[in-house]
């Protein structure tokens, strides 16, 4: 795709010169018509400028042409649409479908009704009922299992796939290898289980990185509700454990060799034994809502916290990477914002804002299609993007 785009021409003015009058009275009168009509092709003239500047400079000042490639894919809103490394992912309620940026279907793997799955980069762990299957990003089966309980819910990782099954308050983390082979038995009593997840650190005992569990639970045994934050090591005994008050934890991250909490005031920094490593880094008022790592710095992307009753608004994001807090204003209301390997993107229903990395200022670039969510985004820089029901990938500019 061709990246370098051709700005629109913006006219800034118009130059012009009027003839001299003779005396001559018929002529005079000849002259006036002539000046009135060029009084109306100049306040004509001066609406296209007014409308050109509007189109070019009200969003950004930047006035630039549309966006690259834009390809309606084969799924629906409700199909439950996944970004999933290069490609797409859906559920059609019996099927899982995998499909490339240019909407051709790469594979089909059947998981059965009333299923659900959870997908990395690389894998994908499905379930349904008290059935498991763990597939690679090919659509080839790793394995599949039959559990003795209903699963609640599943996260998959690079070598491992835990799965939480049983009563939700009351049940089992039970954790598999790549083989199928179940490693751990976890048992969650008194706490209802809200998340988890893998990711990879070096240990006390080796400085080679180990897949490790996080979960993330409300303590209900006590008077005051709070929430619990657990590491463990497959195959091993657990590695850390706290509570974290009762804020209520929404997301956790791994960047930097440490692990990050995020609730609705703070990101609490922990290494893998849940032993805080610095300061918290405080986020009131604000919401995070997508982290990426990029040649070796990791990029916090946070938007002000929405009031439920009034949908997404967005107008000002906050990024925060290395020693930078920068908080950055977007030239228009937006409905969602992401993040690409060099930009932060904002979109709203007609067009997108760009801004580079360790910039300020957005360009903005026309949407070809009515953008009414943004799903997330797949490799070189490519947004999934609802517009009603239809689901569209869209090549960005960076």
């Amino acid at each position: 795709m061709d990246r370098r785009k051709r700005r629109n021409p913006v006219v800034t003015g118009v130059n012009h010169t009027y003839g001299g009058y003779g005396l001559d009275g018929g002529k005079k009168k000849k002259k006036k018509g002539v000046s009135g009509r060029f009084r109306a092709i100049l306040a004509a003239a001066a609406l296209v400028v007014f409308v050109l500047v509007v189109l070019g400079y009200t969003l950004s000042g930047s006035g630039r042409s549309d966006v690259g490639r834009v390809t309606r894919v084969g799924a629906t809103l409700s199909q439950n649409v996944v970004p999933f490394g290069d490609s797409v992912v859906f559920y059609d309620g019996t099927t899982l479908y995998c499909v490339s940026p240019s909407g051709s279907n790469l594979w089909s793997y059947q998981i059965g009704l009333n299923a659900d799955y959870d997908a990395t980069d690389e894998h994908i762990v499905a379930w349904s009922g008290n059935d498991i299957y763990m597939l690679g990003s090919r659509g080839n089966l790793i394995f599949n299992d039959n559990l003795s309980d209903s699963i609640q819910f599943a996260s998959a990782g690079e070598d491992y796939v835990a799965a939480f099954i049983g009563d939700p308050d009351n049940g089992v983390i039970s954790v598999f290898n790549d083989e199928g082979q179940i490693v751990d038995n976890i048992t969650v009593e008194n706490q209802t289980m809200l998340n988890m997840g893998f990711f990879k650190s070096p240990t006390t005992s080796s400085t080679q990185e180990t897949e490790m569990l996080w979960a993330l639970g409300l303590d209900t045994s006590g008077t005051v509700i709070s929430t619990e934050l657990q590491t463990f090591q497959p195959g091993k005994l657990a590695t850390g454990k706290s509570s974290l008050g009762e804020n209520i934890a929404y997301a956790v991250y791994f960047a930097d060799g440490i692990l990050n909490v995020v609730d609705t005031r703070q990101i609490a920094h922990y290494n893998y034994r849940i032993i805080e490593q610095q300061n918290p880094t405080l986020i009131y008022g604000y919401t995070l809502e997508r982290v990426k790592e990029y040649r070796g710095t990791t990029y916090q992307l946070l938007i002000p916290a929405q009031e439920q009753d009034e949908g997404v608004r967005i107008n000002n994001v906050r990024l925060i990477y290395g020693n930078q807090d920068r908080v950055l204003h977007l030239p228009g209301e937006c409905l969602a914002v992401e993040l690409g390997t060099r930009s932060v993107y904002g979109f709203s229903s007609g067009a997108v804002y760009v801004c580079r990395y360790g910039e300020t200022m957005f360009k903005s670039y026309a949407l070809p299609v009515n953008v009414t969510s943004v799903l997330g985004m797949i490799s070189d820089n490519r947004a999934v993007v609802t517009s009603g029901s239809d689901v569209y990938v869209i090549e960005l500019p960076t």
